[in-house]
């Protein structure tokens, strides 16, 4: 049972969206919260966490990517991507993916992962891309879109964060945020959940031409859509 709670809190905690999370870097930020919380957990328990089977009935990857419409041959930065959990769904979808993520150790899980015969295919699809903490790594208007799931409360200054995003897509491009309601079970604690109301505040203060909310389609998290 003990062991069973554990591996249950950390699905509900990162899941992320999974994704990764920013995480367990030297050059990381150790004083937000929220990373010092993932980094309790060694890379195999989260990435265990993040492929979890049980996953895709709370996350619905294949729903939230289709929030993109028709991704095919489209350029999409998953920022955040762990263990490449919507990274190698998106790529088999036909999207050419930037997986990117702060943390050496969750790149090579993607990179072994693509040497795996299921996954060989879709080698040519997906880039990895080590990104510092304080930046996506972004060049001038590169990608179609970026997806960022479980990974935002994780960031700081992410006003200026945003800023550095929206130069690195192209006009028309979405950028999709998927993060843990407050009050929910699953995900982290309160405590180190962003609010709805926090991001959105933050968000409205940058220029976007178009922003929505999405709150009903996942029980455990909300979606915000911006549009360049």
């Amino acid at each position: 049972m003990r062991i069973l709670k554990y591996t249950i809190s950390i699905i509900c905690i990162f899941l992320l969206t999974g994704q990764s999370i920013f995480a367990q870097d030297q050059d990381i930020n150790d004083h937000n919260e929220a990373n010092q919380f993932m980094l309790q957990n060694s890379i195999e328990s989260l990435v265990n966490a993040f492929d979890s089977p049980e996953r895709a009935r709370w996350q619905k990857p294949d729903s939230v990517i289709a929030l993109f419409g028709d991704v095919q041959d489209q350029k999409i930065m998953d920022l955040g991507a762990g263990s490449g959990y919507f990274t190698l769904r998106m790529a088999a979808k036909g999207t050419n993916v930037i997986a990117a993520d702060v943390n050496d150790s969750f790149q090579d899980v993607i990179k072994e992962k693509l040497e795996k015969e299921e996954f060989k295919t879709l080698k040519e699809k997906i880039e990895l891309r080590k990104v510092p903490y304080d930046d996506p790594g972004l060049n001038k208007e590169e990608v179609d879109g970026v997806i960022i799931v479980n990974t935002w409360h994780h960031i700081d200054n992410r006003n200026d964060y945003m800023k550095k995003i929206l130069r690195g897509v192209k006009k028309g491009a979405e950028i999709i945020i998927v993060d843990f309601k407050m009050g929910v079970s699953g995900g982290p604690p309160d405590s180190h959940k962003l609010s709805l109301d926090t991001a959105m505040g933050e968000i409205e203060e940058l220029d976007f031409t178009e922003i929505q909310v999405n709150t009903t389609l996942l029980d455990r998290q909300y979606i915000i859509i911006g549009r360049k």
